[in-house]
């Protein structure tokens, strides 16, 4: 496994970030949540990463699972 990580989901919600995870933990794709997200005035994103060669896979379960990029 590569140590390179892409972003494949970007959401104002940190439960859209959380149910991709899970979403992509269900098929075998490690990912984690980055939340960008301001804590005093909720601004901001949250992403999911997951590494670089599961990329395109977990793109294609996201967008099956109506997560789209």
């Amino acid at each position: 496994m590569s140590d390179q990580w892409e972003r494949v989901l970007v959401t104002p919600a940190i439960h859209r970030a959380e149910l991709a995870k899970v979403v992509l933990a269900g098929h075998e794709i490690q990912a984690v949540v980055v939340n960008k997200k301001d804590s005093n005035y909720l601004l901001g994103n949250c992403e999911v990463y997951v590494q670089a060669e599961d990329a395109a896979l977990a793109k294609i379960h996201l967008i099956a699972a109506d997560l789209e990029y």
